[in-house]
Formats: C-alpha cells, sequence, structure tokens
C-alpha cells in the first residue's frame, strides 16, 4: 500500500515523510494556505512551490537518504 500524507506537511516535514518506502507523494497546503491566495501572494505560493520540488528532487538524488 502507498500512501499519500495531506496533514501536518511542511517544508521542513518532506525530507522524513519521503524516506518512507510507503509514502508516495506528500500533500502541501502550506504552499496554498488560504491567507495567501485571499492576499494574491502569488509570488510566494510559487516560491514555496519550488522549493518543495527542491527538496524532492534533493531526496531523489540522495537515494531517499537525507
Amino acid at each position: 500500500m502507498r500512501l499519500e500524507p495531506t496533514r501536518g506537511g511542511a517544508a521542513g516535514n518532506l525530507p522524513c515523510y519521503l524516506k518512507l518506502p510507503s509514502v508516495l507523494a506528500v500533500g502541501g497546503s502550506w504552499m496554498v494556505s488560504g491567507k495567501l491566495l485571499a492576499a494574491g501572494a502569488f509570488a510566494e505560493v510559487t516560491r514555496l512551490a519550488r522549493e518543495a520540488v527542491g527538496i524532492v528532487a534533493r531526496q531523489r538524488a540522495h537515494g531517499g537518504e537525507q
């Protein structure tokens, strides 16, 4: 069974989740919070999404080890 955690996510938690073999992906509402969307802070949403992608890329490059 593969899981996709969607609660408790934050950029700092991604490596811990991604090390687990049962985790396929991690949801991340911190990247698109209602506060950011209401403020029209789309540059910040983009920055946070890029940060998450970078964390995943580094994790994969290290074979799941951080």
